[in-house]
């Protein structure tokens, strides 16, 4: 365990990111069961943060999308939140499988982020959440609107992202999806823990929660 730490802390790979499915696949599909013992270990809160955001903004009660839900360590945090409806998906069938295994899901598919539209219907949801996923997608806003798509009017899309992975692009895009009316703002946090026991990522890469109704 501590070997497979101390390499996922020294990866290349892990600190910048592939945006390539397949290696993202294949990655966390390696990684296997050891995942959660390695963020826990880094002092990971982002499901809790996350799942407290969603308590304090929602206004549409029903089944909350857990996108990017990994081993479903973020379904977890919903469920003690007292979101008890609530589906997953994730690009690994490895981790999927962990997730549903857990019992705080309805159900766990998998979704592959790059391929769009989602298989879900409009309005599907009544919020959607994705933490620590966002790294893995080449255009994040554009997925930003497909959350927007699967959710329903008033319903909160909250999401979390890297620090070196924000640009004025990345900020212009999603101001242009809230000149559209596709969403709203209600809260972009200023720059929290990402992983602080991690040496690689420390203080020097933090993320930033995102939290978006939909119109």
């Amino acid at each position: 365990m501590e070997l497979q730490k101390e390499r996922l802390g020294n990866d290349k790979w892990f600190a910048e990111g592939s945006q390539a499915s397949n290696e993202v696949e294949e990655y966390y599909n390696t990684w296997g069961k050891d995942y959660e013992d390695s963020v826990k270990s880094w002092d990971y809160d982002a499901p809790e943060t996350a799942a407290a955001l969603l308590n304090e903004y929602k206004q549409v009660d029903g089944t909350v999308c857990d996108a990017g839900c990994g081993s479903g360590l973020t379904g977890e945090a919903l469920n003690a939140a007292g979101f008890k409806s609530v589906i997953g998906f994730d690009l690994s069938p490895d981790f999927a499988a962990v997730a549903k295994d857990k019992g705080v899901y309805e159900d766990v598919h998998i979704v592959n982020m790059h391929e769009k539209p989602f298989r879900y219907d409009d309005n599907q949801f009544a919020n959607l959440i994705c933490i620590g996923t966002l790294t893995y997608i080449e255009n994040v806003p554009k997925v930003v609107r497909e959350f927007a798509r699967i959710t329903k009017p008033g319903g909160m899309v909250i999401f979390s992202h890297r620090t070196d992975m924000i640009d004025d692009e990345f900020t212009g895009k999603l101001e242009a999806l809230k000149a559209e009316k596709v969403l709203e703002e209600v809260l972009v946090s200023d720059p929290k823990p990402y992983l602080p026991g991690n040496k690689d990522f420390s203080d020097k890469i933090k993320i930033v929660y995102y939290a978006y109704r939909v119109l």
